[in-house]
């Protein structure tokens, strides 16, 4: 009989539908609950006594929570319908503090065995609060700096690494020249960076593929070489056609974020694919995969002087048992504790 687990997570770049399939491939049957349904998108009064009830308390009380809590009902009551009051054997939820206290309490209700969170966007960035993380068997970080913070020292934590999807089968596709990948969000501490490295990279003959899916002038506008970079809301790719344009490209590019440094997925990306990378996340040195013929990190204005020697390197091959062991098979079966797998652990 297959296992069944519940999975909770964010829709964005449609990340989930990935995560639901490759838990399909190792033979979960998958319920998805979703923390932002359509229907709450576009929520609706059911009836005018509703409406009049929530503009009284907004105008006269200055009460702005009614809708908020219809909403939350609504949720409730619809995400109850979808157990069908049948218990699961485990839930996965990602990012649990976009989730309300009292949908995570249902979810846990529904799972006879471990209820298990992942916070991929580090506690600094994404806070949780501790009675949310307390409703968890265990709670996993993708930072190490999270583990041993002051502030979250009284947080019951694990830490793991992201993955790659291994559902999936590298095809390297031919192309002529050498070509950089990076997709990422606008954030505004990274665009300096990506305009130093994008304007090295292409003194050095390289291609670029730099996608910023933003539309909003004002953060295009703070970027001066705006013409090395793809804009645009219409760019926006999801993670399936990610996983396409990884076959098409040589060299992946990766800037951290300011506010942690866990290891972002383009780092396993590279090293599945058997991508060369390129990072200012110093933090990668750290891990079993890293070889400086295969990963460059560059600071500040150093990547000048290192870029050359190292793209005249030839890719160095990574044991196929430390590769594998940063597959969703291997995670999956970690977060779960289902044996056997190796162990992923957070450098310190």
């Amino acid at each position: 009989m297959k296992k069944t687990i519940i999975l909770g997570m964010p829709k964005s770049r449609n990340i989930y539908q990935q995560i639901k399939q490759n838990l399909q491939f190792y033979g979960f049957e998958v319920l998805y609950i979703d923390n932002f349904p359509e229907y709450i998108k576009h929520f609706k009064y059911q009836n005018w006594r509703e409406h009049l009830y929530s503009t009284v308390q907004k105008l006269l009380f200055r009460n702005f929570s009614y809708k908020v809590k219809l909403k939350e009902k609504l949720l409730l009551s619809n995400s109850s319908a979808l157990f069908a009051g049948t218990k699961c054997d485990y839930a996965l939820v990602i990012r649990p503090d976009l989730y309300p206290i009292k949908l995570l309490r249902l979810m846990k209700e529904f799972t006879k065995d471990k209820f298990i969170a992942y916070q991929w966007d580090g506690l600094r960035r994404m806070p949780c609060p501790k009675q949310t993380i307390d409703l968890f068997d265990e709670f996993y970080v993708f930072d190490a700096q999270d583990l041993v913070d002051k502030h979250f020292e009284n947080y019951e934590l694990t830490g793991i690494t992201n993955f790659y999807f291994d559902m999936y089968q590298p095809e390297p596709v031919e192309h002529s020249g050498t070509i950089a990948y990076f997709v990422g969000t606008h954030v505004p501490e990274r665009v300096a960076d990506i305009e130093y490295c994008a304007t090295e990279l292409v003194k050095n003959n390289l291609q670029l593929k730099f996608i910023i899916p933003t539309s909003n002038q004002n953060k295009i506008n703070q970027y001066q070489h705006s013409h090395l970079i793809t804009f645009g809301e219409e760019n926006a790719i999801d993670f399936c056609k990610n996983m396409q344009i990884l076959n098409e490209i040589d060299i992946i590019v990766d800037f951290v974020n300011p506010l942690h440094h866990g290891l972002s997925f383009r780092v396993f990306e590279s090293l599945y694919y058997q991508k060369k990378l390129i990072t200012n996340n110093k933090s990668v040195c750290q891990y079993d995969f890293y070889h400086p013929n295969n990963i460059l990190i560059w600071d500040k204005e150093d990547l000048s002087y290192k870029i050359q020697d190292f793209l005249a390197k030839p890719y160095k091959s990574v044991d196929s048992k430390i590769v594998k062991k940063y597959g969703f098979g291997n995670w999956i079966r970690n977060i779960l504790d289902l044996s056997p797998y190796e162990k992923i652990n957070l450098p310190f």
